[in-house]
């Protein structure tokens, strides 16, 4: 059983401690590998993705019915992590925390309905979710 779980889960996991692990870089190595990309764009492109992971976390297997309230749970835990992040990110030196940044992130995990619905038309993806 936790097999099973751990296949669904595991990319969330993993976002998250990369989420943490670029939280916690210095901010100027930050500004240097972003070369110029906004940072609500960042965070925006960031936690989308994470929104996908959460996704296919929450909806694993099961039946098109339970997918929205997969996207609610999926939408709510992400903008907690987001909020928890930012109050990470205020006692990490060199970093800052806005309030700017959340909306990003909360912009983003809306985004990761979109995106993950117009993926599950693609009918191999579709079989790979039923059969992972």
């Amino acid at each position: 059983m936790a097999i099973y779980r751990l296949k669904y889960f595991a990319p969330a996991i993993l976002y998250v401690l990369l989420i943490l692990a670029l939280s916690s870089l210095d901010q100027t190595t930050v500004g240097t590998y972003s070369q110029g990309i906004g940072d609500f764009y960042l965070h925006f492109t960031e936690y989308n993705l994470f929104g996908i992971a959460l996704i296919w976390a929450f909806y694993r297997d099961k039946p098109h019915s339970e997918l929205k309230p997969s996207y609610r749970l999926a939408v709510s835990v992400g903008a907690l992590f987001a909020i928890a992040d930012e109050l990470y990110q205020a006692f990490v030196p060199t970093r800052y925390s806005t309030l700017e940044d959340v909306v990003a992130d909360v912009f983003g995990l809306i985004l990761s309905i979109i995106t993950f619905s117009l993926l599950m038309r693609i009918p191999v993806l579709e079989q790979f979710r039923k059969n992972a």
